[in-house]
């Protein structure tokens, strides 16, 4: 970073100016440094949490997708068992009707 800003130029004029002056470049440096560091790691915490994140909203996808097949299979299945108990009724009644007639 340093390099950057011309680091040995800078470094020799701090160095005219005093010990503060070359302390307080050097902390500048490093707080520069730090700060790209920090940065860089904040960046990679991000592509993980949203690489989890993505992978959690799969799994409830997916989830939620299974959830609807399955609740497809138990309507298919209520509404045969409901055509099944119509037709009992039917056949009920019908036997009722044919007791009632015989008697």
């Amino acid at each position: 970073m340093l390099e950057m800003l011309g680091g040995d130029a800078i470094l020799a004029e701090a160095a005219k100016q005093g010990l503060w002056a070359v302390l307080y470049v050097t902390l500048f440096v490093y707080v520069l440094r730090e700060s790209k560091q920090r940065e860089e790691r904040m960046r990679q915490e991000y592509h993980e949490l949203r690489q989890e994140s993505r992978e959690r909203e799969q799994k409830l996808t997916d989830f939620i997708n299974k959830i609807s097949r399955q609740f497809e299979r138990l309507a298919t299945q209520y509404e045969k068992i409901a055509e099944d108990v119509q037709e009992i009724r039917v056949e009920l009644a019908n036997k009722q009707d044919k007791v009632n007639k015989e008697e």
